[in-house]
Order: C-alpha cells, then sequence, then structure tokens
C-alpha cells in the first residue's frame, strides 16, 4: 500500500484520542462536522471513514458511508449535499419492478430537452435530509421487453415531490427512511445521469455501499476502541479491516475478483463485531442498547452477496473457451 493510501491510517492514529462529542443535536449538526472534517479527503471512501470517526452513532456512520458510496459512484455529485438513491418500488428494486416513468414533454425550455418524472419509491434511505434524490425511473422497453431505465438527478426542492416518513423501523433511528412520490416533477436533459441506469448505476450500487458502508463503520469502530481504550490489539485489528475495505473500495465494482475478496473481508468485519460486543458492557447501557440494534446492518442483504459470491467463482471455474 502506498504511503499516500496510508494517509487516513495516520489521521485515525494522531486523532484518535481526541473524542468526538457525546451526542449531536441533530443530523445537520452531524453533517456539518462530517463535511468539515471529511472536506480534504479526495476518495470517497476516506471521507466515509473519517466521517464514522465523527459519528457519535451507528446511524450517522452510516449515513456517512451511504452518502459516499453515492460520490464514488456519481462523482460529479458535490461532496457537501447529502443525497439519497431511490430505486426500489412496490414490487422490489429488481429493473422490471421500476414503474416509476420518465417522460419526454414538448415545451420550449433554455434548459433543453424536458421531461417529466410520475411514481412511487419505498424505503429511500435518508429521504428526510437528502438536497438531492437519484431516481431510476423507466424510459419505456426495448423491441425485447427489457426495461430500459435510467437515472435521474433531482433536487429535493423541487416542485411535486413528496415524502411520506416510514415509521416503526428498528434500524438506525437517528436517520429517517421514506416513501417518495413523485407527480409530474419537471427535468431537464442536463439531469439525466450518462448511461444505463442498471448497468452503470443500479447493479454496482451494492458492492460499492458494502464497502464504503463498512469502511464508516469501522471508523466509528475505531474512535469508539479510542473512547472507551479497547486496547491496542483491537486498535490493530480495526486498522487492518479498514485497510483491506479501503482497497477494495478503490477498485472496480465490476471485477469478479473483488466480490470473492470482499466476502472474505466482511467476514473479518463480522467477526470482529463479535469480539466487541463484551466492550460495549464497557460503554454503558445506551451505547450497549444502541450497538446491539444496529450492529444488525452488517448482515444486511447477505443473500444478495452470496449470489455475487457465487457468479464471482463461477467466472473463474468455467472452463476457457477459445
Amino acid at each position: 500500500m502506498e504511503k499516500d493510501n496510508l494517509r487516513i491510517i495516520d489521521w485515525l492514529l494522531s486523532s484518535g484520542r481526541s473524542a468526538a462529542p457525546e451526542t449531536y443535536s441533530a443530523f445537520e449538526d452531524f453533517w456539518q462536522a462530517f463535511s468539515k472534517e471529511s472536506g480534504s479527503w479526495e476518495p470517497p471512501v476516506d471521507r466515509a471513514i473519517a466521517g464514522g470517526a465523527v459519528a457519535d452513532c451507528m446511524a450517522y456512520a452510516f449515513a456517512a458511508g451511504y452518502c459516499a458510496a453515492l460520490q464514488r459512484l456519481v462523482p460529479a455529485l458535490p461532496v457537501n449535499t447529502p443525497a439519497c438513491f431511490c430505486i426500489t418500488e412496490e414490487q422490489g428494486a429488481h429493473p422490471r419492478a421500476i414503474k416509476t416513468r420518465l417522460a419526454p414533454v414538448e415545451i420550449n425550455s433554455k434548459r433543453g430537452k424536458a421531461f417529466t418524472v410520475n411514481g412511487r419509491k419505498k424505503y429511500v434511505t435518508c429521504a428526510g435530509e437528502a438536497g438531492l434524490f437519484l431516481v431510476a425511473a423507466s424510459e419505456g422497453t426495448t423491441d425485447d421487453g427489457r426495461n430500459r431505465i435510467r437515472v435521474v438527478q433531482i433536487d429535493a426542492k423541487t416542485p411535486g415531490i413528496r415524502i411520506v416518513p416510514v415509521k416503526g423501523l428498528n434500524l438506525v433511528p437517528e436517520i429517517s427512511h421514506g416513501e417518495l412520490i413523485f407527480t409530474d416533477v419537471a427535468v431537464f436533459e442536463a439531469d439525466l445521469l450518462p448511461g444505463d441506469g442498471y448497468t452503470a448505476y443500479i447493479k454496482p450500487f451494492r458492492t460499492v455501499e458494502d464497502l464504503h458502508v463498512s469502511a464508516a463503520i469501522l471508523g466509528y469502530l475505531f474512535k469508539s476502541a479510542c473512547k472507551y481504550d479497547w486496547g491496542r490489539e483491537l486498535l490493530e485489528n480495526i486498522l487492518g479491516c479498514i485497510a483491506s475495505v479501503r482497497n477494495l473500495a478503490c477498485c472496480s465494482p465490476d471485477s469478479p475478483e473483488v466480490h470473492i475478496v470482499i466476502h472474505d473481508a466482511l467476514k473479518r468485519i463480522r467477526d470482529l463485531s463479535a469480539r466487541l460486543d463484551p466492550c460495549w458492557e464497557e460503554a454503558g447501557r445506551k451505547a450497549k442498547e444502541a450497538w446491539d440494534r444496529d450492529k444488525a446492518l452488517m448482515n444486511i442483504a447477505d443473500k444478495a452477496r452470496a449470489l455475487r459470491l457465487q457468479a464471482a467463482w463461477k467466472f473463474y471455474e468455467e472452463p476457457v473457451r477459445y
């Protein structure tokens, strides 16, 4: 690993003893601290790690990793504006399930071709905090019946957007989840992200998200280990996981070898989290309850990861055909 790639490790070790605030009064306070601390880091994965280190709870670490993942996916996104990816609908997140419609309209505009977006998105993470929505929408179908998906960037203040809060979710309650309803929302050609919405954005996002959220959680665990004095061995273990995840986050999320190595990296993180369970007893009842509630984040989408791992091994195990 090159020296530049160790800068985030050096920063963690150098700043580790300066504890984060006990609590942030609101997401906006955390986001301000995150933006200030992460602004000097160019790779999104380093911003995720820094965000986790300044977070005072798993929810805010998750938000830092999630938004950093979107910046990795769409480098043109503004760094200091929280964004969210709106994919899932009533029938799921598969391209066939996406019914939200992107339709051209005949109007004269200095901004070029105009469109409207109509549809509903479920379980949108950070729906209430986001300043930008990345919305997967259908342009129609191809001759063979395939749904043609585009991803549209929409300012959260655009007229025609309604957010219905989702209540009763047990995980990370400090950040919001919501259903988004789009009614004749006006967008323009410049708002359409280039490329096929599924292959360029939806398909790689889960892998990108896994790595950046894991990086942020590890940053949060490192700062917690410093704060509660869990010892050098655990600090070394956490830093080793950070180095591994960081390296993978800088690779192409489409590479089969990445999916094979991710499986082991995430297993190491889960094993580490199990070892940390007794340590949280020393952190106090409130911190322990929050850890017990939110550590399930590390096991979300295990089935999808297993399918990607199987496909990656199949790529290498099938005989080469000339």
